[in-house]
């Protein structure tokens, strides 16, 4: 098994005490060469040890764990980054978007196994990391990065028509890239309707109500911007109308 060569970032002392201890019991592949408590001294930890991963706190004091990149030119990042957070719930929709690793504080050991079992160290996470910023730092024109078997798009959150669940895929239906298909499941994509215009209509269609031309509640069945027809749970009908018709999209 190759030996992945790890730097843990975190300026609370019993963080990354907690977390080296994880990671030694029980990842006997990651080697951590070395621990930091701030930003500047992991830039010269990087440069000097050249790491394969850094785990990356991100409220830190003077500068935040997102700066990190600021230091290194787009060639010179040859490591890939989990981050580790305290963040709520809400916030962690601009990493889903993303398609950022990360791992909650407090770190459990299942949430490390999967994170790892993620990261391909073969493939650049520059893309991602620049959606993850500038979801984090602005309200609107979000994006989210979706990556297919051979290309990764970075699509405006309100260019999505709708999402659907074909087996053990999901095409995404856009209005500026066409169709995309994903090797991820459906509930992926559930975050989206933390805020927002999406809205999950039925087991295998998540939709922007935004892009919604027609709703024929006799047939229970939507007719999208782009004349595509989605199916509509009896279910969902009086809480799809309720909301479109409020206007809170």
């Amino acid at each position: 098994m190759e030996t992945i060569k790890a730097i843990i970032v975190d300026d609370e002392p019993n963080a990354k005490k907690a977390l080296r201890g994880l990671l030694s019991e029980n990842f006997e592949e990651v080697e951590i060469i070395a621990d930091c408590s701030d930003v500047p001294e992991a830039v010269k930890t990087i440069n000097k040890y050249k790491p394969d991963l850094v785990f990356l706190d991100i409220d830190m004091p003077g500068y935040s764990g997102f700066e990190l990149l600021d230091f290194f030119d787009q060639q010179q990042i040859g490591f890939k980054i989990i981050f580790v957070t305290a963040y709520s719930e809400y916030s962690l929709k601009a990493f889903e978007s993303s398609a950022v690793d990360y791992i909650l504080k407090p770190v459990r050991l299942e949430h490390m196994r999967r994170a790892l079992k993620k990261i391909n160290f073969q493939t650049s996470n520059q893309i991602q990391y620049g959606v993850l910023r500038d979801n984090l730092s602005q309200q609107h024109d979000k994006k989210v990065v979706l990556q297919t078997a051979e290309t990764i798009y970075v699509v405006n959150q309100e260019d999505i028509i709708f999402i659907q669940a074909e087996g053990s895929y999901t095409k995404i239906f856009t209005a500026t890239h066409g169709v995309l298909t994903l090797t991820k499941k459906l509930l992926d994509f559930e975050y989206l309707e933390m805020d927002g215009p999406f809205f999950r209509t039925h087991r295998s269609f998540i939709v922007n109500l935004n892009h919604i031309k027609k709703i024929d509640k006799k047939e229970f069945v939507l007719i999208m911007s782009n004349e595509s027809q989605v199916h509509l749970s009896q279910d969902k009908k009086t809480a799809l109308i309720e909301r479109f018709s409020s206007r809170i999209i």
